[in-house]
């Protein structure tokens, strides 16, 4: 017969609560860098999406559509040598991290797309397709999306690590 424990937590739980005065209280660069990346990694998701139907994404392509608020809220808090590893539905994950480090005072969404991530874009992008222009030369796919700045060595050591 199973074997039940009762399981006691070793912090408190807290519900946290938004009221109208918080959203009010927020700043408006912080909620428009926000929004920025929201919308960049949604277009992006739908484009993989696009791309899988139509046969040119190499293995599988698991979306993240609907996840994208989760993956840019959690990374506000993280320093750029912090790891983050992700579910096999990571896209959203990889790219919040990386549009944080590429792009720290924000990204306007009405203005014209820095070349940083312009080029971070299209570089997982292409890992996602199974390209050689990708970030593991297409070699990591979907489900293994990794990033170093400053060039394409990685190491298994590399804070940016994704899966």
């Amino acid at each position: 017969m199973a074997q039940h424990t009762a399981l006691t937590p070793g912090a408190p739980w807290v519900q946290l609560t938004t009221t109208d005065d918080d959203w009010n209280d927020a700043a408006p660069g912080l909620l428009k860098t926000m929004f920025g990346q929201l919308v960049l990694i949604r277009a992006f998701e739908e484009l993989v999406l696009e791309l899988a139907a139509e046969g040119l994404i190499h293995g599988p392509a698991h979306s993240s559509i609907g996840q994208e608020g989760g993956a840019v809220g959690s990374v506000l808090a993280l320093i750029p040598g912090d790891t983050v590893n992700g579910s096999h539905r990571g896209h959203h994950q990889f790219l919040a991290k990386v549009l944080q480090h590429v792009a720290p005072d924000g990204i306007d969404p009405a203005a014209e797309i820095p070349a940083a991530v312009s080029d971070v874009m299209l570089k997982a992008l292409a890992e996602i397709a199974g390209l050689d222009r990708g970030f593991s030369h297409g070699r990591g796919g979907s489900m293994h999306l990794k990033w170093h700045e400053g060039g394409d060595e990685l190491t298994e050591a590399d804070p940016w690590s994704h899966g």
